[in-house]
């Protein structure tokens, strides 16, 4: 298991109070420690992916629970809590700007724990299998969050510096 991998199972897999927990951006292809991790431990585990390919292919996946379609800017019309909300490999794929605007939704859909996770510095990425939501539009830093009040983790996984930001409630 990875270091960025493990960092978010220590904190959701151990945590006898998170039972419920919401992936923002799974993918098919995404690594499948943690949903594995929550099925073995009856934790329930639910996606939100923007990308209604990727949400096509994932209702295949019997140990999703629920797979909600929609932009995460649109998480408060769920009108739904988890105790967990990770969004790994994500923030990036947003402007700053609109991040400020529409995180104070996602942590009030958590009621425990909320972690993002991205790439340090300049990380270029274009659209991948036609989409578009892949783009990276941001260069984000562990400074960025952490003058916002967030407790940090810094990693390098596969030669790419990643820092997670999370908030426990």
């Amino acid at each position: 298991m990875n270091k960025q991998t493990q960092f978010v199972h220590d904190l959701i897999i151990n945590n006898p109070n998170i039972n419920t927990i919401l992936n923002i951006g799974y993918r098919y292809d995404s690594d499948q420690t943690i949903l594995n991790a929550c099925v073995s431990n009856n934790k329930t585990f639910e996606v939100m992916e923007i990308y209604k390919p990727n949400c096509d292919v994932l209702k295949n996946n019997k140990k999703i629970k629920e797979i909600y379609n929609m932009d995460i800017k649109d998480i408060k019309s769920l009108n739904k809590k988890f105790d967990a909300i990770i969004w790994l490999h994500g923030p990036e794929h947003v402007k700053w700007e609109d991040f400020l605007i529409f995180r104070q939704d996602i942590e009030d859909s958590a009621n425990h724990l909320v972690i993002y996770q991205a790439p340090e510095g300049f990380y270029p990425q274009e659209d991948i299998y036609g989409n578009v939501h892949e783009k990276h539009v941001q260069t984000l830093s562990e400074k960025m969050f952490k003058d916002l009040g967030y407790r940090t983790n810094s990693f390098v996984e596969f030669y790419e510096p990643t820092f997670s930001a999370f908030v426990i409630k």
